[in-house]
């Protein structure tokens, strides 16, 4: 669940700093809409940590910090791109949200109804990204973005 909370904390900084370069008022008010959305994520997840007797990653400032950074440039470069990296992203998210479902023990209903709503709510904002215009990233993008991600799954579920 903590690799989940700081996939959260990136959301956060991710969509805000998207919103604050978007060019487009559509395209900010999408990204606000979706930032406004992934709240209720990040309680979740952390709630569910301290049910859980956990803690949230010590690593969350500076995952917060090169979200932000990567959203804004994404935003900065142009909304497509942006808007690409949304679904991208949000695409990575939907199969570790579906490894992570695979994992659960059946009984842990609390995390389980968690990661499905957080599934759902995630595949939707990659759909609103495609049909807002967002570019589909060639292969080799969404392969260093996947390498890039399990770099920070594996960092925060230690640290």
């Amino acid at each position: 669940m903590r690799v989940n909370h700081t996939g959260e904390v990136c959301a956060q900084a991710l969509y805000q700093g998207q919103a604050l370069t978007a060019k487009l008022p559509g395209v900010r008010a999408e990204m606000e809409q979706a930032a406004q959305e992934e709240v209720d994520h990040l309680a979740w997840c952390h709630e569910r940590l301290q049910q859980l007797d956990s803690r949230p990653s010590v690593l969350n400032p500076i995952f917060y910090a090169a979200s932000f950074a990567v959203g804004a440039g994404a935003g900065a470069i142009s909304d497509r791109i942006s808007l690409g990296f949304v679904a991208a992203t949000e695409d990575q998210v939907c199969a570790h949200l579906q490894r992570h479902l695979g994992e659960l023990p059946p009984e842990d209903t609390a995390s389980r109804a968690i990661v499905e709503q957080m599934h759902i709510d995630e595949d939707s904002h990659r759909q609103s990204a495609l049909r807002a215009g967002g570019l589909q990233f060639p292969e080799p993008v969404k392969k260093t973005m996947t390498l890039v991600s399990r770099l920070m799954t594996e960092s925060v579920s230690r640290i």
